[in-house]
C-alpha cells in the first residue's frame, strides 16, 4: 500500500504542471482565471490528502482550507521496534532522550493496546542503556577485551575500580535503596516498566509480576520491587525476596560488559536491607571474601545493616587477614567496624591500630571522624573520650597526632555540653584538622 501514495502525489504533481503549460496563453478574460484558479487549489488539495494518507505531518481541511498539524499515527509495535533503533550518544543525547521520552508517552497514551507489544519485548530479553555512566563503563569493558584479544596491556577504568573496589561496592549499597523515579529512563527496559505503571490495571501488574520472576538483573528487581510496591503495596514483598535470595546463591552468567549486570548485588543486597530480611545472614557470612580473594562490600553493608555491632568481631578478623591488601577492601571493612567505636572493643582495637599507623598518613586522620558520628549517648560519647586519653599515654612524642585528638575530644565535650563551645574553640587555637592538613605549606613559609 506504501508505494502507491508516492506514485499518486508524483501523477498529480504532473497533472498541475501539464495544466499550467498547456492553457490556452492568449485567454486572459477573468472567467477563465478564476476556473484556473480552482482547479490549482482543488490539485494541492488533493495533493495534501495524499500526503496525509502517505503519513506525512500536514494535512488540509477541505472545508476551510486551513491546514491543520497532525502526528501521523503508528501502531506500538511500530513505536517499539523505533525506539530499538534510538542509542543516545554524547553528541546527540538531548535530542535522542526527547525522542525516547516521546515514544514512551505514545505508549502510555495508547493504554492496553500497547501492552502486547511490550510484553513481546520484554520476553526477548533485549536492552538499550541510556545512562551516561552505564554507556562510558560498556564502552571502557569492550575496549579492554577488545585489547585483551590483540594481547595488549589494559587498565581497568576509574568507574570499573571503583564500583568493583569493596570500598565502592559498601558505599554505593547505601545509596541504591533510594531509587527513585527519573525523567529520563535509565534502559529502554526499565522506561517501559515506567510505561507498563502508568497504564495500570490487572494485565499491566501481572506482566510487571512476570518480568519480576524472569528477570536476571538486580537493578530490574529493584526497580520492579518500587513499582509493584506503588501498584499493590506488600503482595509482591516474598516474590522479590524469593528471587533475590535466587540471584545471590545461583548468579547468572553474564559476558560482564554491562553496568547493570556488574551493579546487581548491590540492589540484590539492598533488598534484603529494605525488608529487614536475617534470614541471609548466614550465607551472607560465607561470601564477604569473594572467590577472587576480594571484599565484597554490598556483604558487608548489609552484615552491618541487620547485625549492628554483632558483626564487628566477624569483619575485624576479616580486617587482619594479611592476605587482605587492597586498599579500598579494607576501608569497607574499617568503616564498618568503626561505626561501633566507644561501644566495642574490637572497634576500639580497631580504631587504636589506624590512628598510630603513621605508615597510612593523613588517611589515619579520617578514622576521627567517626568519634563524632552514630551513636551520640553521653555514655558513648565519654568513653571514646577515655579512648583518646589512653592513645595520648601511649604516644606522647606523636605532635600532629595529640594535636588531632585533643581537636576531638574538645568536640566531643561540645556535643556533650554545647555552652563550652566558645571556650574550648579558643583554646584549641582553630580547626585542628586544618592545621595539621596546612601544617607542610606553613613550614615552606616559615622557611
Amino acid at each position: 500500500m506504501k508505494q502507491i501514495f508516492p506514485i499518486l502525489i508524483a501523477a498529480l504533481i504532473g497533472l498541475t504542471a501539464g495544466y499550467i503549460l498547456n492553457s490556452d496563453k492568449k485567454s486572459q478574460s477573468s472567467s477563465d482565471s478564476t476556473n484556473e484558479n480552482e482547479i490549482i487549489a482543488k490539485l494541492k488539495r488533493d495533493l495534501k490528502e495524499a500526503q496525509a494518507s502517505a503519513g506525512k505531518v500536514d494535512v488540509i481541511n477541505t472545508e476551510t482550507e486551513r491546514v491543520i498539524e497532525k502526528v501521523a499515527e503508528i501502531s506500538p509495535e511500530e513505536t517499539i521496534a523505533n525506539l530499538k533503533q534510538l542509542r543516545p550518544t554524547s553528541e546527540t543525547r538531548q535530542q535522542t532522550m526527547q525522542e525516547i521520552i516521546h515514544y514512551m508517552v505514545g505508549l502510555t497514551k495508547a493504554d492496553e493496546k500497547a501492552l502486547s507489544a511490550i510484553e513481546e519485548f520484554f520476553k526477548t530479553g533485549q536492552d538499550i542503556e541510556y545512562e551516561e555512566t552505564a554507556q562510558a563503563f560498556d564502552r571502557q569493558r569492550r575496549e579492554a577485551k577488545e585489547a585483551e584479544a590483540r594481547g595488549e596491556e589494559t587498565k581497568p577504568s576509574g568507574i570499573d575500580q571503583f564500583i568493583t573496589s569493596g570500598f565502592g561496592s559498601y558505599f554505593l549499597t547505601s545509596m541504591v535503596s533510594n531509587m527513585k523515579r527519573e525523567l529520563e529512563p535509565g534502559s529502554m527496559r526499565l522506561g517501559l516498566f515506567d510505561v507498563v505503571h502508568d497504564i495500570g490495571g490487572t494485565r499491566a501488574e501481572e506482566i510487571l509480576a512476570n518480568v519480576l520472576s524472569q528477570t536476571l538483573r538486580g537493578l530490574e528487581v529493584a526497580y520492579l520491587d518500587r513499582i509493584l510496591s506503588e501498584m499493590a503495596p506488600d503482595r509482591y514483598k516474598e516474590d522479590v525476596l524469593a528471587v533475590v535470595h535466587e540471584l545471590l546463591i545461583n548468579p547468572p552468567a553474564t559476558n560482564g560488559n554491562s553496568l547493570l549486570d556488574e551493579s546487581s548485588r548491590m540492589f540484590l543486597f539492598s533488598l534484603l536491607v529494605k525488608y529487614k530480611d536475617a534470614t541471609f545472614v548466614e550465607t551472607a557470612k560465607l561470601m564477604i571474601i569473594t572467590p577472587e580473594g576480594r571484599v565484597d562490600g554490598a556483604v558487608v553493608n548489609y552484615l552491618t545493616k541487620i547485625l549492628g555491632e554483632k558483626a564487628v568481631p566477624l569483619l575485624y578478623a576479616k580486617v587482619k587477614d594479611e592476605n587482605l591488601t587492597d586498599d579500598g577492601d579494607k576501608m569497607a571493612l574499617g568503616d564498618a567496624i568503626l561505626k561501633h567505636v566507644g561501644t566495642n572493643p574490637d572497634s576500639n582495637a580497631f580504631f587504636t591500630d589506624v590512628i598510630t599507623n603513621e605508615e597510612l598518613g593523613p588517611l589515619r586522620f579520617l578514622a576521627l571522624g567517626h568519634m563524632t558520628s552514630g551513636d551520640r549517648s553521653e555514655s558513648t560519647l565519654r568513653n571514646r573520650q577515655k579512648l583518646i586519653a589512653d592513645i595520648k599515654e601511649t604516644s606522647p612524642d606523636d605532635e600532629s597526632l595529640n594535636r588531632a585528638l585533643d581537636g576531638t575530644h574538645n568536640r566531643i565535650e561540645v556535643m556533650i555540653d554545647p555552652s563550652k563551645a566558645e571556650e574550648l574553640r579558643t583554646s584549641n587555637g582553630g580547626n585542628f584538622l586544618e592545621q595539621f592538613f596546612n601544617r607542610g605549606s606553613r613550614e615552606n613559609k616559615e622557611d
